[in-house]
């Protein structure tokens, strides 16, 4: 059997012409698909953030910060280019097998690091992971776009969203416990052997596209006539090639890597920084930091609704005020003075808060909202290229500044934070900036469309 072909999605089965059995079959796979991979996608996030909780037990075991910081950065290298390829494929593959292999093979690489103390072992196999971790998102974004209408993408992939934070939520509190009851290789054993039951139950309950089981697509479901007839005359290669060309896109992406630079640098140092910095103690730092996720999987599950009711279906500009909300939250969060508990918390809340509703727009939709659904998996590749890469750039950046700024102070290190804490600042603002342009983006694509109805 060739491998490559097994991943392919199926042949068009002949279209069933029952109302009633199709919307049933509609229903029954938009409630088991999107249930799989919210709870199937944030266990990817369980595995792919431990070392983020992990850090401070891991450099007392012998490891120094560069070196977490180039682990770390090996697993965002890995995704970034991953996440470009599988987007790319995603489009043509049946993600209904795509993504619970991805998981599955997280999964292993995770039960074997619960077994390595060693520096280059780790390097490979997280780099490995970060690998595996690529064939999560940009998929099951395409079966979004496959069983939802265009209307109805945005809010579905804010519900979707969700997953970030539920597995972000788990791996600060969850892994901190275990850290701290058994250890800091059992953070990464005990979840990769929950991912292996878990990815079967992806694989049991996700669907492929719904020409395979003789549906008609999403948009002919919800009888949007008008994406129907714009998606009849693309070919997939086509609608791939324009998301390449479109340097809007590009600049999205460009603001998606000052995102992952801000969003990653919380989440991989936030513990640390809080337990350097501010003196708490490990699981007190993985419960403030826990807020993050918990606020932003509030923000990604109101952000259609914010976008469309207060802004209008206005997406840059609703992307845009919420990178002011974010950078608001991380600028509070870093120059509130140690002792602040109440503080730290409301200000990684409003910076969770933002970032939900950023992670949904510049993660992914702005792109996705100016390409056709045959290239939803192309876009959201080439975004998360580039967001990646700016997240692996802050792995190597912050764990550098962190070694760089230590002193040794009565036979202890002591490390100050005064340049990370303007690299963190810094890159929001830069992100903020990048987005200004996207606020005429759509009504240029829209000026084109008319452009070419009209015979011009």
């Amino acid at each position: 059997m060739n491998i490559f072909k097994w991943f392919l999605t199926g042949e068009a089965k002949p279209r069933i012409e029952d109302p009633e059995t199709i919307k049933q079959m509609f229903t029954k796979a938009r409630w088991q698909a999107m249930t799989a991979m919210i709870i199937g996608y944030g266990m990817y996030y369980v595995v792919k953030m431990t070392l983020g909780v992990a850090k401070k037990p891991m450099i007392q075991a012998g490891f120094t910060a560069t070196e977490l910081g180039q682990i770390g950065a090996g697993l965002l290298i890995a995704y970034a280019f991953g996440k470009f390829f599988h987007g790319f494929i995603g489009d043509r593959c049946n993600v209904k097998k795509l993504v619970p292999v991805g998981l599955l093979g997280c999964a292993i690489v995770n039960v074997i690091l619960g077994f390595t103390p060693y520096f280059y072992a780790f390097l490979v196999l997280w780099f490995v992971n970060g690998w595996f971790q690529s064939m999560g998102s940009a998929p099951c974004i395409v079966s979004i776009t496959q069983w939802f209408s265009k209307k109805e993408v945005a809010t579905q992939y804010g519900v979707f969203s969700i997953a970030h934070y539920i597995g972000e939520g788990a791996t600060f509190i969850f892994s901190a416990m275990l850290i701290v009851h058994f250890g800091w290789q059992s953070a990464f054993l005990y979840p990769g052997l929950a991912c292996i039951f878990l990815s079967y139950l992806m694989y049991k309950f996700m669907w492929d596209r719904p020409e395979a089981y003789g549906l008609p697509t999403a948009n002919e479901f919800k009888g949007e006539v008008a994406e129907v007839k714009k998606e009849k005359v693309k070919t997939t290669r086509d609608a791939q090639l324009e998301v390449i060309k479109n340097p809007y896109i590009w600049l999205i992406a460009l603001s998606a890597a000052f995102m992952g630079v801000a969003r990653y640098s919380i989440n991989s140092w936030g513990v640390i920084f809080l337990q350097e910095c501010k003196g708490y103690d490990l699981v007190a730092a993985g419960s403030v930091l826990a807020v993050t996720p918990l606020m932003g999987g509030l923000g990604s599950f109101a952000s259609g609704f914010i976008s469309d009711k207060i802004f209008k279906s206005y997406h840059a500009l609703t992307t845009i005020f919420f990178g002011f909300v974010m950078l608001a939250g991380i600028v509070g969060f870093c120059l509130t003075p140690p002792g602040n508990h109440l503080l730290d918390t409301v200000w990684v809340a409003t910076f969770g808060f933002g970032l939900g509703v950023i992670l949904c727009f510049v993660g992914g939709m702005l792109a996705v909202d100016l390409c056709s659904q045959k290239a939803a998996g192309a876009a959201m590749g080439t975004v998360g290229l580039l967001a990646y890469a700016g997240a692996a750039i802050q792995d190597i950046a912050n764990g550098w500044l962190m070694d760089a700024s230590k002193t040794i102070v009565n036979g202890k290190a002591v490390y100050n934070f005064d340049n990370i804490m303007m690299f963190w600042m810094g890159s929001v603002a830069i992100m903020i900036v990048l987005l200004i342009p996207t606020l005429w983006a759509k009504k240029k694509e829209k000026t084109a469309e008319q452009s070419v109805s009209c015979g011009h």
